[in-house]
């Protein structure tokens, strides 16, 4: 059995976007997840199952479509993934409340540094790794162009979250399993 945290994109930005967290584990448990969870209210989601996660974020997307009639993109990271995505963090003196990691559903395509660099200002920093791309937003999130526009950005969806949230589920999983 894997222990895997689903990143629910979009997900409680408004009523037309509104997931309820009890609903989502009701939903898990009905797909035949285990020990399932969630943290905030943001869509985050962690389960265990021995499924793959390509499998577990296809059900997840076809469960929330049907439930909520919307379409929501789902990316799935295991616990030792996201460990290897916090020791990667390019930014480790930065304010976990400044540095985002965005999780895409696929690989960046080619030319996405490119991308990055023609919308991010000298006080968003970024890194590409793998999956992942982080951001040190120093002006903030609420008035940059690269959050307003990221998936559009880099060519593929994500999924952001700051590192303070990650490095939180992944303390509560921990918590849990010790």
């Amino acid at each position: 059995m894997t222990t895997y945290v689903a990143f629910l994109r979009g997900v409680n930005l408004g009523a037309d976007r509104a997931v309820s967290m009890p609903r989502l584990v009701e939903l898990a448990g009905g797909l035949g997840y285990a020990d399932a969870w969630t943290y905030l209210r943001t869509g985050n989601l962690v389960l265990t199952t021995d499924r793959a996660a390509s499998a577990v974020e296809r059900e997840l997307t076809h469960a929330l479509r049907e439930e909520y009639g919307a379409d929501v993109d789902v990316t799935v990271r295991t616990a030792a993934e996201l460990r290897a995505v916090l020791a990667a963090n390019p930014f480790p003196d930065a304010s976990a409340s400044q540095v985002t990691v965005a999780f895409l559903v696929g690989e960046p395509p080619a030319g996405v540094e490119d991308r990055l660099a023609a919308v991010a200002t000298e006080a968003e920093p970024y890194a590409v790794h793998g999956r992942e791309v982080w951001v040190r937003y120093g002006a903030g999130q609420a008035r940059s162009r690269l959050a307003a526009g990221f998936s559009r950005v880099v060519g593929v969806s994500a999924t952001t979250r700051t590192l303070g949230t990650v490095e939180k589920v992944l303390a509560r999983l921990d918590a849990r399993a010790g």
